[in-house]
Parts: C-alpha cells; sequence; structure tokens
C-alpha cells in the first residue's frame, strides 16, 4: 500500500514538473520568435540606410554611403544630392557594393522566411519548425558577416575618395567614419548566430520523451 501511494505520487510529481518545462519551454519560445521579427525589421533597416560610413570633420566635403544609395553634398552648405537605387542596377557604384546589396536583401528575405514559417507550428510538430528557422537564421547571418567583409572593398570608388579622401581605397576608409548602419550590421550578426542556437536548443528540447514514470501511466496494462 505505501509502495503504492509512493508511486502515484512520483507519478504525480513528475506530471507537475513536465508541465512547468512545457510552460517555460513555450515562453522561451514566444520570446525567440519575437526577437526574430526585432531582427527582421533591424536587417531591413541595415540594408535601406544609406549609413554604413560617411564624412568626419576631417572630410572635405560632406557625405555618406550605403550599400546601393549614398548621398553627397553638391556644395559646402547645400542640401546633399543622392543616388543609387537598388532596382537601377546600373546606379549602384561598384561590383562590391552590388554583392554587399545582394547578400543582405537575401539575409531580408530568409528572415521574413523564417517569420512566415511560424505558420507551420499549426502543421508540423514544435522541433521540426524551429530547425528549419534555425538553418535560415544561420544562413541570414553568414550573409550579413560576409557582407561586412565585401563591403570596404569597394572604397576605392571616386564617389568615395571625393568624400573620404585620396587616401581612400580598398580596405582604407581614409578620413571617413563607420556610421551607425554598419555597427548594427556587425551586431545582427551576433544576433543570428545566438537565435540560431537558440533554435536548435529549443528543436533539441522539444525533442526529448517523456519520464518513464509518465509514458508507463499511459500504456495500457497487458495480461
Amino acid at each position: 500500500m505505501t509502495m503504492e501511494r509512493e508511486t502515484e505520487y512520483n507519478t504525480e510529481l513528475t506530471k507537475i514538473h513536465h508541465t512547468n518545462y512545457v510552460r517555460n519551454s513555450r515562453a522561451i519560445v514566444v520570446l525567440w520568435a519575437i526577437f526574430t521579427c526585432i531582427f527582421f525589421i533591424l536587417n531591413v533597416v541595415v540594408w535601406i540606410q544609406p549609413q554604413w560610413i560617411g564624412d568626419t570633420g576631417d572630410s572635405a566635403v560632406a557625405g555618406f554611403f550605403g550599400l546601393y544609395k549614398y548621398c553627397v553634398e553638391s556644395t559646402i552648405g547645400s542640401d546633399f544630392m543622392c543616388n543609387g537605387d537598388f532596382i537601377s542596377w546600373t546606379t549602384i557604384l561598384n561590383e562590391y557594393f552590388k554583392a554587399t546589396s545582394v547578400m543582405v536583401g537575401v539575409s531580408c528575405l530568409l528572415s521574413i522566411a523564417s517569420i512566415a514559417c511560424f505558420l507551420l507550428f499549426c502543421l508540423l510538430n514544435t522541433a521540426t519548425v524551429l530547425r528549419i528557422c534555425a538553418w535560415m537564421q544561420l544562413l541570414s547571418g553568414t550573409l550579413i558577416a560576409v557582407s561586412c567583409i565585401v563591403y570596404p572593398g569597394g572604397w576605392d570608388q571616386q564617389e568615395v575618395k571625393l568624400v573620404c579622401g585620396l587616401q581612400a581605397g580598398s580596405y582604407n576608409i581614409g578620413v571617413c567614419g563607420m556610421r551607425w548602419a554598419y555597427a548594427l550590421a556587425i551586431v545582427l550578426i551576433f544576433d543570428a548566430f545566438i537565435l540560431c542556437i537558440l533554435a536548435f536548443v529549443l528543436a533539441a528540447k522539444q525533442a526529448n520523451l517523456l519520464p518513464q514514470t509518465y509514458k508507463n501511466e499511459k500504456e495500457p496494462i497487458k495480461d
């Protein structure tokens, strides 16, 4: 009798622990989903904002550059004249900027695809969806990382030298400085990898089976 009560108590205790585990796991998945959405928004901001590098106090001409768009002061004290459009491929300054624009753009598409995958939670098990999203986040972060490495290769462009000085060249920023969009892109690299690792860990946790005592309770008794 005592043994039966102890077994019943252990089973109930296991159920309570498992319920708490599931609740906490779902809460973390929700937080992961929220940060995934934030990552997508910041990814788009990095892609469209022409604030990767720009003038400093030592620059002869004021201006700033993004992935495909750049703005330069036509005359001192005048308004900025902006050029470059992702749709108009020939307006992008050089091949380095074109490649970077495409890679960060694809990263944005992967980010929104991972958000769209949230709908799969209704069709597939949670672990599978998390793994799909994790692989896309890994690729997205890798593309941004490569973009940050490739982008300085285009700094030898004449328009860049106009703002950053004649000493500016490939991987030499001259008298210009790094702007907030470039810094944010670097932060997003780590953000993507953290989200990816978290998704893989959550998927592994979701795949865990119930404790043996809980499973035995559900199994039919055989004669």
